[in-house]
């Protein structure tokens, strides 16, 4: 007699779909980035600018508030410094449609910018565990009896690095958006500043997603764990150092950065060119305080290359698109 029932059984268990399929590999992935203590640490590190990016916030809010403390701090200082602090925080009670969506729009600027160094540190902690740890131990194999696509492989994989880079950049940049906008003075910040926000979200956004593949690519070209990590650290230091010669020489060797190409579309996000001309002809005294200062020779009220960063972002793009199809794949 048989120890099993040979009749048919009707399965009663619950249906997953393909979506299922794919969250188990991100969330996998996730998982394994999460294990590492230098990713927790960096991450706790973000966190920690974003508390201190809505204490900033905080701060400029209470210069609406004339019984604060930065009131009394503008009473002890030189009185050509009362003068330049008195007439801009007037500025900014009287004009609060301008002051707060240029000031916010600039600090986001740098604290989206900022931000994005601590995550190229996390994606070359985590970019063992992506693609190079699977080639191998040969887990490609394994993901294809499971019922598995190559297409599903690299989503599931794509999201465990885009939720890690949105744990790491993109909520904490949110968060401080809105906690600051909780500590204001007046709701009316939060309206003023909405802009800020939404730069900073399809900054972020595109910036993880575009990382992400990049990261997929660079970690499927070698087998080797520590290989993959050293490549990404060689491409980001060399497009850095190549960057920096293309600004003296020739203009497109600098697009040959990724971190260039990002800051390009941030540039072009925040237009902080455009809003330090809405500040000087709106604030007679940052007018007057900037005029005749060269602030063409900075770096971020030069025009942006937009074009030419998008173009050389898609090239990057297809490249790690070509890598992942031709080394993943099952034997």
């Amino acid at each position: 007699m048989s120890l099993y029932r040979s009749t048919y059984q009707h399965w009663k268990g619950k249906h997953q779909g393909i979506w299922y399929r794919r969250y188990a590999i991100a969330a996998n992935g996730i998982q394994s980035a999460w294990s590492s203590k230098w990713t927790r640490n960096m991450v706790m590190a973000a966190w920690i600018l974003s508390v201190v990016q809505a204490a900033l916030l905080f701060g400029i809010g209470q210069l609406l508030v004339k019984d604060s403390v930065i009131y009394s701090l503008v009473e002890q200082l030189q009185p050509q410094l009362q003068v330049f602090a008195n007439g801009l925080m007037s500025w900014i009670v009287a004009h609060p449609e301008i002051s707060v969506r240029s000031i916010y729009s600039f600090l986001f600027y740098f604290f989206s910018g900022w931000m994005s160094t601590l995550s190229l540190i996390i994606i070359a902690l985590i970019i063992p565990s992506l693609i190079s740890r699977d080639l191998s131990s040969k887990a490609i194999i394994i993901y294809s009896s499971k019922a598995v696509s190559r297409f599903d492989y690299f989503l599931g994989k794509f999201f465990s690095v885009f939720g890690v880079l949105c744990i790491a950049w993109l909520f904490p940049v949110c968060s401080a958006w809105l906690l600051g906008g909780l500590l204001a003075p007046d709701w009316s910040f939060v309206w003023h500043s909405r802009m800020a926000l939404f730069k900073s979200a399809a900054y972020i956004i595109f910036a993880a997603s575009f990382l992400s593949i990049i990261a997929m690519g660079i970690s499927a070209v070698s087998v080797k764990e520590k290989s993959a990590t050293v490549i990404w650290v060689v491409l980001w230091i060399l497009g850095n150092v190549l960057s920096r010669i293309g600004a003296k020489t020739e203009s497109w060797i600098q697009h040959l950065s990724f971190n260039y190409n990002l800051e390009q579309l941030s540039l072009k996000l925040f237009q902080p060119k455009n809003e330090l001309s809405l500040l000087q002809d709106n604030v007679p005294v940052v007018g007057n305080l900037l005029r005749g200062l060269p602030v063409d020779r900075f770096p971020m009220f030069q025009s942006p290359q937009f074009a030419g960063a998008m173009m050389t972002c898609g090239i990057m793009i297809t490249l790690a698109i070509i890598i992942l199809n031709w080394k993943v794949r099952p034997e």
